[in-house]
């Protein structure tokens, strides 16, 4: 369990620290690219139903799908503003419709990472009766 904790902290502080190493972290929060992906994995994870590790892996795949939906809607909603016509609002408005992708898979990986350490001790348990 510690190799996952530290596994995690690792990965946080590895993403972190290089969005803090080229830019400001601030650019990478958007609250609605974050709710939509938090809320539709939740929504996905729930209603795909399993045990708490399905739901866990199933939070990470709906995170992903939530992140693609949520770049659509965004490059939908730029093309709607014809912001895609002007250059200087296109590339800020293109960076906030990728934060849901990058969400998503930041979700993912991390979830991933506690799944694959649920299956292999649930798989210890099992071998150990």
């Amino acid at each position: 369990m510690f190799n996952l904790i530290l596994g995690i902290i690792l990965f946080i502080g590895l993403i972190s620290g290089t969005i803090i190493s080229v830019d400001s972290i601030v650019i990478f929060m958007d609250m609605p690219s974050l709710i939509i992906v938090i809320l539709g994995a939740l929504i996905y994870s729930f209603s795909a139903g399993g045990d708490a590790i399905d739901r866990l892996d199933n939070f990470g795949f709906g995170a992903v799908r939530m992140g693609w939906i949520g770049f659509i809607i965004g490059i939908v909603l730029m093309a709607n503003r014809k912001m895609i016509l002007d250059l200087e609002l296109f590339s800020s408005a293109f960076a906030v419709a990728m934060l849901p992708i990058f969400y998503g898979y930041f979700f993912q990986i991390i979830t991933n990472m506690i799944v694959y350490k649920l299956e292999i001790n649930k798989l210890d348990d099992e071998l150990k009766e």
